[in-house]
């Protein structure tokens, strides 16, 4: 573990959600003050419909961030779970792997497009549709790692004093695949951002009630010939967040 990267990335991403928090709240149209530039009190200047474009922007980092964290959280625990009925036997161990293999298939990018054409852009669909690609990787990842452990002295030992399969997996296996599953998550956490920017630039992502980075850029592209910025900026702050976050992911490789 490259301890220097990884908290590197992690002062980074504390860096801007502590810079986002203060900005982080609706600006109230006004049509008067439409594509201001720069100024003391909008400090990014205000979009088309005179809202804050700081303001938007720091709530949509706010809401991906949270968003993706909802999502990560989710597939690690069905993941772990998955991964324990895979490294079972019989049936159930059967039917696991072919719902991994199943879910593998499946593009959260189609499946969510697929569900907000029929419910609508909203925050579970982006749950259900992210979060259910995710789980099969964490399930392998979880899964590799128990087949390594299953026969380990420690393991064996909580067997014949009768502990219980649920006790053994708690206690003894799931403490040593911490490791693997943290940097799993953080994968997991990064993709989750960037689709989710992806789909709301398409229309498909988080509620136009509410700001995305997504939907930022997808506005601020009409505009960017005139103000680059309303392009740039958004996409500077994708770009840092998925650079505190791979740094992060890079310092829990140990080989880095």
């Amino acid at each position: 573990m490259d301890r220097k990267r990884f908290f590197s990335g992690l002062a980074l991403l504390v860096f801007m959600v502590l810079l986002f928090i203060p900005f982080a709240s609706f600006s109230e149209v006004d049509t008067d003050i439409s594509l201001s530039p720069f100024s003391s009190s909008h400090p990014l200047g205000t979009d088309i419909y005179g809202r804050d474009f700081l303001s938007r922007l720091s709530m949509g980092a706010l809401i991906s961030m949270t968003l993706a964290l909802v999502i990560t959280l989710i597939s690690v625990f069905l993941g772990v779970l998955l991964s324990f009925l895979m490294a079972g036997s019989g049936i159930v161990s059967f039917f696991s792997w072919l719902l991994s293999d199943s879910i593998k298939s499946i593009s959260s990018i189609i499946l969510s497009l697929f569900l907000s054409s029929i419910f609508g852009p909203g925050f579970l669909v982006l749950i259900v549709s992210i979060g259910i690609s995710h789980i099969p990787d964490i399930a392998r990842t979880a899964y590799s790692r128990i087949k390594m452990i299953e026969n380990e002295d420690f393991v064996l030992y909580a067997r014949a004093e009768g502990m219980r399969w649920w006790e053994i997996a708690l206690f003894h296996v799931i403490p040593h695949m911490r490791g693997e599953v943290l940097s799993q998550a953080l994968s997991i956490f990064s993709s989750s951002i960037l689709t989710e920017a992806a789909l709301s630039f398409l229309g498909a992502g988080i509620p136009v009630l509410y700001p995305s980075i997504g939907s930022i850029l997808s506005e601020g592209r009409l505009l960017m010939l005139a103000r680059p910025s309303y392009v740039i900026i958004p996409s500077s702050v994708l770009f840092l967040i998925s650079l505190s976050l791979h740094l992060m992911h890079e310092g829990l490789e140990p080989d880095s």
